[in-house]
């Protein structure tokens, strides 16, 4: 990350010391920044030096916005007015994140329901006309939009012992949920938009199998990972499926030096191990809250649960989660 001091009536000794007092505090913030490249993040750290006391200032710039800290009021140390400068920039970036966050899902859902609405009109004409071929050929573009969601669930069921590894690909799950989307599509609830529904029925093909013996899962074991399947010529490019990260569950949560030693697959696997341990309603509540983009109505609305139950269910998961990392550092 580039740095930037501008000091004002700063003796020469003291520049060097607030130097070296901010590289104890640039290691926080560097792990909030993770998410960001580094050469697309710069920090110019102002301080004023008064008689009657320092005051700081940091105006940090990410690729996202830019964010301003500054101490409330004068101090009598230089580390006294670094440290509420730090502690507040650190609030500014967990804040930033999480609004990053929900921008991103929400983004993803929007194109995801935009895809699909403008498909429906066409979806119903091949179900009134008996075209099968026609719904598969329109209908499995679109659900490139549910990949990673189906990949996740994918996992979870390895994990979980419904499916032994490379017995299903995310495609074949998303072919039989197309091909159940044929046979219910005139049965199914008009206001129910038509990507959660057959999200719902992707749910419904995992949660039919039965459990068979789970063993001791490790980092390394193959049930963490899932292939996207969908290899043929005239199939659509649709690029790798995306990593589950920490940033994606817990978007303000710092968390130690440790975490940062795991690689990003390991980080990935660590996560996964974790929510499956969770009760799969309570776990799919939260993925499709934060991941997905769905309001705490509508997963409500395809649980069949009440809405407070559902919110609950999100927020002890998320502290279930960071238990989890306070216990494992």
């Amino acid at each position: 990350m580039a740095q930037h001091f501008i000091f004002h009536d700063c003796p020469s000794t003291i520049k060097e010391q607030i130097r070296d007092y901010w590289v104890k505090k640039q290691r926080r913030i560097d792990r909030l920044l993770q998410s960001f490249p580094p050469n697309q993040r710069h920090l110019r750290l102002s301080i004023d030096r008064q008689p009657n006391g320092y005051q700081v200032r940091a105006v940090l710039a990410l690729p996202t916005g830019t964010l301003v800290a500054q101490s409330k009021s004068r101090f009598e140390t230089y580390q006294a007015a670094i440290d509420e400068v730090a502690d507040t920039l650190a609030q500014e970036i967990r804040r930033h994140k999480e609004q990053i966050r929900h921008d991103d899902s929400y983004r993803r859902k929007r194109l995801r329901q935009k895809d699909f609405a403008t498909a429906s009109q066409f979806l119903e004409q091949d179900i009134r006309q008996q075209n099968k071929e026609s719904f598969f050929e329109l209908l499995r573009p679109i659900l490139r939009n549910l990949r990673n969601h189906a990949r996740r669930e994918l996992i979870f069921a390895q994990i979980e012992g419904k499916l032994s590894p490379n017995e299903m690909t995310v495609s074949d799950l998303l072919d039989e949920a197309i091909v159940r989307a044929w046979e219910r599509f005139d049965r199914r609830t008009p206001q129910q938009p038509l990507d959660q529904w057959i999200g719902g029925l992707m749910h419904e093909i995992l949660d039919e199998l039965e459990t068979k013996e789970i063993l001791t899962i490790s980092l390394d074991d193959p049930r963490f990972q899932v292939t996207s399947g969908w290899i043929l010529e005239n199939e659509p490019f649709w690029g790798s499926l995306d990593l589950l990260t920490l940033e994606d569950i817990l978007p303000q949560h710092e968390v130690e030096e440790p975490w940062d030693a795991l690689t990003l697959i390991e980080k990935e696997r660590w996560l996964f191990a974790q929510l499956s341990k969770l009760p799969k309603l309570q776990r799919r509540a939260l993925m499709l809250y934060l991941l997905e983009g769905w309001e705490i109505e509508e997963i409500a609305m395809l649980q069949n649960r009440p809405l407070e139950d559902v919110r609950k269910d999100i927020e002890t998961a998320q502290d279930f989660l960071k238990n989890q990392l306070k216990n494992s550092q």
